[in-house]
C-alpha cells in the first residue's frame, strides 16, 4: 500500500476577497504545484491546508506571507491514502483507526493526480499507529 506520510501546510489569511487568489498567484509565480488545498473558516479567518511541491518554496511563500501579516503558518505530517472506489471506504478507515485508539483531528479528499486515484488526507494524533491501522484496507 502507497499511504505516504506528507508535509501539510496551514496558512489563516484574512477573511475578505482575494485573500486566497493573490496566495495562489504568488504560489504560481513561484512555481509551486498543489495536490491538494482545502479552505476552510476558523474564528473569522481563513485557513487553508495545502499539499504543494516543491515543499523548500511552499514554505518559504508561506513565511513571507507571515511578514505581510498573514499566519500564522503551521506544518504538519499528514497520511495520504489512495481511496478504494466503492461506498463506505471512509467509514471502514475511521473504524479501524478508532479501534487502533487513533484520534482523526480532520480529513479532506484531494483529486486524482498523474494517473493515482483519489487521495484522502488524514490528520491524525499518531501517523505511524493510524498507517498500520489502515495498511489492510487501502488497496
Amino acid at each position: 500500500m502507497d499511504a505516504p506520510f506528507q508535509t501539510e501546510f496551514s496558512i489563516y489569511l484574512a477573511d475578505r476577497p482575494g485573500e486566497l487568489a493573490g496566495f495562489l498567484e504568488a504560489a504560481a509565480a513561484a512555481g509551486i504545484t498543489f495536490s491538494a488545498i482545502a479552505v476552510a473558516d476558523s474564528n473569522g479567518r481563513g485557513c487553508v491546508r495545502l499539499l504543494g511541491r516543491p515543499e523548500e518554496r511552499l514554505r518559504e511563500l508561506c513565511e513571507s506571507m507571515v511578514e505581510s501579516g498573514a499566519g500564522p503558518v503551521l506544518e504538519s505530517p499528514v497520511v495520504v491514502v489512495p481511496m478504494a472506489t466503492g461506498q463506505g471506504f471512509m467509514r471502514e478507515i475511521s473504524t479501524k483507526l478508532a479501534l487502533a485508539g487513533v484520534n482523526v483531528q480532520y480529513a479532506y479528499l484531494a483529486p486524482p493526480e498523474n494517473g493515482s486515484p483519489t487521495r484522502c488526507v488524514l490528520r491524525v494524533d499518531n501517523p505511524d499507529a493510524a498507517l498500520k491501522a489502515i495498511e489492510s484496507i487501502a488497496r
